[in-house]
């Protein structure tokens, strides 16, 4: 019959012990009980067939007032159970018994035999959650107010849901009893994959984050062993369960800190932290600031110093303290960054920054190439973790840490849309973009000339990919993962570019000018590229940058060359 839709609302908790005496209950109405077998062994008769009872057992139907019964003490293998040797002490059967009517949308009893989630003995593994469970609830069932009588029923709900579950998705044992012997018959349901309980249980994270879940739990209500539960769910997210679900929470926590002004106190509690202290410990673990800052960057204009990341920054609308330097290279001119003080990220001194009063300091992976550390304990410090060609996670991140993420998404989203216009006025010529020729970017400096790749690197996935340009042969030869290619002047006339886009670096300089001393060898002169004209000099920063200003820059430089 097609179970109905209902409730289950707990009614009633006992603990009996069962001893060599049988013993009669007492039987209301449309309830069912559902028992936790934690201790003895013995048998039911439930629904016309006798079921087996010990200790790791669970089992759900109408009772009815039928009689349990102790069983004789039994040996496995010449050794006295653990569960059956009580029985010798004189009690032989102990169980939480708990009390559920099924209810309709309507408030109204529904008839068991369509509300029933199943009927019968179940094995359940791990065992600690469900006595654990029961009993709590029988510690509180006595206990006024409407807080304890929520967390009783919320208990017994999570039992009863690990109970189905496990129902579902492994097998059930039932004990009939005939002709005065006992037959063991293993009634299997369908299986469900594992690999699709741990995506349920992902799921459930989700949503219950406020719960207090432990791997046990979760691997319960999966139903698989915890270590195998832990493999599957490492294999599905690439983390381990406890640390997923405090992800969840310390995002939630975020939210709550930016949107609302709740205490701490409130807010970890809220999110399924047991104290205000574990809370900011663990937020400053994963988010690398205390949830207290964390609130004041939501809430304010921050004097922040973040060198080298300041296009997400002004995308994002946010004018840092202090631009970016380098001796050799000077600041990055396409930013609009006219009278922001310039620091130096390789000579720069912590006096020099502390002058200017930074409130936080934020920085990406070129943190241990300028040796950044050095400027630790003059303001909070950040590490933004993704790497700079995840260019647009970058300004997510960015913006994640200062409450606009809508300034992102709006950011990328006029990007998406400028570069697919770009796309399609270059492809509406006859042959399309390739009909441009064939392109190639070089970063020229004093001792050598660096060829950038197709699919990595500041330029080739904007040029070959987002725009459709054509890449020479040379390009094309590049092992997958090798960002560029060294040449020397000889190999230039093997690139075969139609279009170079030329940027000029002044690091290896040992007097000025050195950079551009290429243009004045041989090699360089013969080029196809050369003697056409077709030779384009692009900002350094500009094209040796990731972001996404850096990019529309780019593209408006490919765009003015062809319309």
């Amino acid at each position: 019959m097609e179970r109905v839709p209902c409730t289950y609302m707990l009614t009633d908790i006992r603990y009996e012990e069962i001893g060599f005496e049988e013993s009669e209950f007492e039987y209301k109405g449309n309830e069912a009980e559902l028992w936790v077998v934690i201790q003895g062994n013995g048998t039911v008769e439930l629904e016309g067939q006798t079921w087996s009872l010990q200790a790791g057992r669970l089992l759900v139907g109408l009772l009815s007032g039928k009689k349990p019964q102790q069983s004789n003490v039994f040996r496995h293998e010449d050794r006295l159970d653990t569960e059956t040797a009580c029985s010798e002490k004189g009690v032989g059967l102990s169980f939480y018994r708990l009390r559920f009517c099924m209810l309709g949308a309507d408030g109204r009893p529904v008839p068991p035999d369509t509300a029933l989630p199943f009927s019968g003995v179940l094995d359940f593994s791990p065992f600690s959650f469900c006595a654990e469970r029961a009993r709590r609830l029988h510690e509180i069932r006595e206990h006024p107010g409407a807080a304890e009588a929520l967390e009783r029923q919320i208990a017994f709900q999570e039992l009863l849901l690990a109970a189905v579950r496990r129902r579902q998705e492994h097998s059930w044992v039932a004990v009939e009893k005939g002709a005065g012997t006992n037959r063991i018959s293993a009634m299997t349901s369908d299986r469900t994959d594992s690999r699709e309980a741990v995506k349920r249980s992902v799921a459930r994270m989700e949503t219950e984050y406020r719960e207090s879940l432990t791997v046990e739990a979760l691997a319960a209500s999966a139903g698989i062993g915890r270590w195998a539960y832990t493999q599957l769910f490492k294999d599905l997210t690439g983390k381990l369960p406890l640390d997923y679900l405090n992800e969840i929470r310390i995002r939630q926590a975020k939210h709550f800190l930016s949107a609302t002004e709740d205490r701490l106190s409130e807010i970890a509690q809220r999110i399924g932290f047991s104290s205000e202290y574990y809370f900011s410990r663990r937020f400053k673990q994963l988010s690398g600031l205390s949830p207290g800052r964390y609130r004041r960057l939501q809430r304010q204009e921050v004097r922040v110093f973040a060198p080298y990341l300041e296009d997400a920054l002004l995308a994002l609308g946010i004018m840092p303290i202090a631009q970016y330097s380098h001796r050799a290279w000077g600041v990055q001119e396409y930013l609009p960054l006219g009278g922001v003080p310039a620091f130096d990220v390789a000579n720069g001194t912590r006096e020099d920054l502390s002058r200017l009063k930074p409130e936080l300091l934020l920085f990406d992976d070129g943190f241990e190439r300028w040796s950044l550390d050095r400027l630790s304990g003059v303001a909070p410090r950040f590490l933004l973790e993704q790497p700079g060609e995840a260019w647009s996670d970058k300004l997510r991140g960015t913006a994640a840490l200062f409450g606009r993420e809508a300034a992102a998404e709006q950011a990328l989203s006029r990007y998406e849309e400028e570069t697919a216009e770009a796309k399609s006025r270059l492809a509406a010529v006859p042959g399309g973009a390739a009909s441009r020729g064939t392109v190639a970017c070089l970063r020229i400096t004093a001792r050598s000339i660096i060829l950038y790749a197709e699919q990595s690197g500041y330029t080739g996935p904007l040029l070959y990919r987002a725009l459709g340009l054509k890449s020479p042969e040379m390009v094309r030869r590049l092992p997958q993962g090798q960002r560029n290619r060294l040449l020397n002047p000889e190999e230039l006339a093997l690139l075969g570019a139609d279009h170079l886009f030329i940027v000029f670096d002044k690091s290896e300089n040992r007097q000025a000018g050195d950079e551009r001393q290429l243009l004045n060898h041989p090699c360089w002169k013969r080029l196809p590229a050369v003697q056409a004209g077709r030779v384009h000099e692009m900002d350094f920063f500009a094209w040796m940058n990731y972001g996404v200003l850096a990019h529309s820059r780019k593209i408006r430089d490919v765009m003015s060359l062809w319309h």
